[in-house]
């Protein structure tokens, strides 16, 4: 994966999983709201572009990576290009989460984009005791 070994970042990263800050401050919020992070589950991790080629060429990349995701074009009056990396059935811990991050941001710089973040879904079986009816 040559995008990860041109990445060099200046965040600081914060034990125990190796997150940088603001993931790990992310990952305790979603923690303390009742989610078990060694769980399967389904994530995904946003990346922007200014413009069509670079978010193509960062796609490329990423697929041929064997990366899951999509391109997604402009659109509702928003005029960046992004990708989603899906995380399907990964727990975000103690090493998906970090890898992950570290790929979005390493896409990101070698292609002119920016790492917007991440966000994960609660299992069923932690939103059984909200009381939410499911469709």
């Amino acid at each position: 994966m040559g995008f990860l070994s041109r990445f060099t970042g200046s965040r600081k990263r914060v034990d125990p999983y190796g997150l940088f800050e603001d993931d790990a401050a992310q990952l305790q919020r979603f923690v303390d709201a009742g989610a078990d992070i060694s769980a399967p589950r389904d994530s995904e991790f946003s990346v922007t572009f200014k413009d069509e080629d670079s978010a193509r060429a960062a796609a490329k990349e990423l697929g041929e990576g064997q990366f899951r995701g999509e391109l997604v074009e402009p659109s509702h009056g928003v005029d960046e290009w992004s990708i989603i990396i899906y995380g399907r059935d990964e727990p975000l811990v103690p090493d998906f989460l970090r890898e992950t991050v570290d790929v979005a941001e390493g896409i990101a710089s070698t292609h002119g984009g920016e790492y917007e973040g991440w966000a994960a879904l609660y299992t069923a079986e932690e939103k059984s005791g909200w009381g939410i009816e499911p469709l």
